[in-house]
């Protein structure tokens, strides 16, 4: 079942008709990222799959790939066979389900008092509290140092899914995530 979810709603993945996409990036400090020139991608089974059985399917694979792809070749990086390659660069993406839980209140309180006194009265009031499901799909980007074989900087991209996005959405909300989680990589190149 987890397996056939995944199937579904990886499609679907950060394709969202409600709020903003959050990210959070961390690399070590210890390392230089001037010296890095080329990348190419980790092949399949590359420390990146955490074995949640939530994977993509070619269609979202291509739209994640072709983002990142393009992000680093903006920044001068130029990709190359695994061989050859300064760093390696992986990818996975999770989906979370959540509940946030509102609670209204109706009615009116009771009583009017002053300095000198006033009325008072019992006040009536209710309180209603709903429930809404959503789903949360995070995008995971490590990039790693090839010669060193260790991972040397992670950005996470997360957004609230849509249940319907059509194929330009998937693209641009794909191309909106990558863009925003590498916006400061490499980190210390400023």
């Amino acid at each position: 079942m987890k397996k056939l979810f995944g199937a579904v709603l990886i499609p679907v993945f950060l394709a969202a008709c409600g709020g903003g996409i959050s990210t959070n990036t961390d690399f070590d400090p210890a390392v230089d990222f001037s010296g890095f020139q080329t990348y190419a991608w980790l092949p399949a089974g590359n420390g990146m799959d955490d074995g949640s059985g939530v994977h993509t399917n070619e269609l979202t694979d291509s739209r994640i790939r072709s983002a990142v792809e393009a992000n680093l070749n903006a920044k001068g990086m130029r990709k190359v066979s695994p061989d050859q390659a300064d760093l390696g660069v992986g990818y996975q993406v999770t989906a979370q389900d959540r509940v946030q839980y509102n609670t209204v209140s109706t009615g009116w309180g009771g009583g009017y008092g002053g300095y000198y006194g006033g009325w008072g009265g019992m006040g009536m009031t209710s309180s209603q509290t709903y429930a809404t499901n959503y789903t949360d799909g995070s995008l995971i980007l490590g990039i790693f140092d090839a010669s060193e074989k260790k991972m040397i900087w992670q950005g996470v991209a997360t957004k609230t899914l849509s249940e319907n996005p059509d194929t330009e959405e998937r693209t641009q909300t794909i191309n909106d995530a990558v863009a925003k989680l590498m916006a400061d990589f490499p980190p210390n190149a400023n």
